[in-house]
């Protein structure tokens, strides 16, 4: 693995965004040390300080890693890791990578993306999809409810939330692995806010569940709150 790769990723992005040379120099040290080959360990401090959103990402069974957010192209969200992976997500579903064994390339139908509605959850979403070692135009279809109120800690902060579940299922005419596959995909939105704090999600039957929460949204709900964290 060779970390200065994505710092090359990054600095593209980076000057692509910022006018400002001093803006983006302190950007960029700040996803330099967000984007350290090492197991994610972050204070509340580190995580107000940072001039980039931080977060921390964990894909199947390896260690706890960090991503950064290097680029904002409308309802898209663009996050860098050390390892020169970028994920898109769009209201905080998966639609594109660039980096990994097994990427998504395209999602179609956004604009019915039930996270991106304004204040009701669409219970349905129909779209398609190209992902590598499975095929393109692959017709997806997810069943999403909203199954509660929960309470989860980040940071030691117990944070009140919203748990919306997507039941994910691939078409029987996929070719290359079984049929008849489906699995849920899990989001946490703030109670109030609606904001997307976490998510455990995948994009293939075949590829990783990537665990993900966003330390920074966290962090900042906590300084609205007046509550110190560790």
């Amino acid at each position: 693995m060779k970390p200065y790769f994505s710092f090359a990723i990054v600095g593209i992005l980076i000057l692509a965004i910022s006018g400002c040379s001093t803006t983006t120099l302190a950007y960029y040290n700040t996803l330099k040390l967000a984007l350290k080959d090492r197991t994610v360990s972050y204070t509340v401090e580190e995580i107000t300080a940072s001039k980039a959103d931080l977060m921390q990402i964990k894909a199947g069974d390896r260690d706890t890693a960090s991503l950064a957010l290097a680029y904002i192209d409308g309802d898209r969200y663009r996050w860098v890791s050390a390892d020169k992976v970028i994920f898109t997500m769009h209201h905080g579903v998966i639609v594109k990578t660039e980096g990994l064994d097994n990427d998504i390339f395209y999602t179609s139908n956004l604009q019915h993306n039930p996270l991106g509605g304004a204040d009701v959850l669409a219970y349905n979403w129909k779209r398609k999809i190209d992902v590598s070692d499975i095929g393109f135009g692959v017709a997806v279809n997810s069943a999403w409810q909203i199954e509660g109120e929960v309470t989860r800690n980040y940071l030691e902060y117990s944070v009140p939330l919203i748990k919306v579940v997507e039941t994910v299922s691939f078409p029987d005419y996929t070719p290359f692995i079984d049929t008849g596959l489906s699995w849920e995909n899990v989001y946490y939105l703030h109670k109030t806010t609606k904001e997307l704090f976490a998510s455990t999600q995948k994009f293939s039957p075949t590829g990783d569940t990537y665990e993900m929460v966003y330390l920074s949204r966290i962090v900042r709900e906590m300084n609205k709150q007046g509550v110190r964290g560790q």
